[in-house]
């Protein structure tokens, strides 16, 4: 994938991630797992830094990421993807160029059909030593 990081600019990723997660905040459904977040402001910084790394910017923090761990410690499941994309692809598409928005919400959408295969294979396991126990 293409280095769009500097296209989008550091100051609309950290945006586009402030306004996500304030919305995530008030969603419903999405608040439950990212209540075990403490340090919203921390937290952001980190995500901008996710984003940003993801878009192909360089890296300027050293902080290593454990996503599938920390999204499935946090209880996001599988049926709470749809939501977030939802919410994500339209907090994108407020902040970003069609073009580049769709750029990035391809990345966001590849990332969850990993988390999704991810929860799957954990699934199967988990269900695998059951059955052996």
């Amino acid at each position: 994938m293409r280095n769009i990081s500097s296209e989008i600019g550091h100051a609309t990723v950290a945006a586009v991630v402030d306004r996500f997660y304030n919305r995530v905040n008030l969603h419903p459904t999405l608040q439950g797992p990212f209540a075990v977040v403490h340090d919203w402001p921390l937290h952001k910084q980190h995500l901008t830094h996710f984003w940003w790394v993801s878009l192909g910017g360089e890296r300027y923090m050293d902080y290593q990421y454990q996503v599938p761990g920390k999204h499935a410690a946090a209880g996001f499941t599988p049926e709470l993807l749809a939501p977030w994309l939802d919410l994500f692809r339209t907090t994108v598409r407020e902040h970003v160029e069609a073009a580049l928005a769709d750029e990035w919400i391809e990345r966001a959408e590849r990332i969850g059909q990993s988390l999704q295969l991810l929860h799957a294979y954990a699934r199967e396991q988990q269900a695998v030593e059951q059955a052996s126990a």
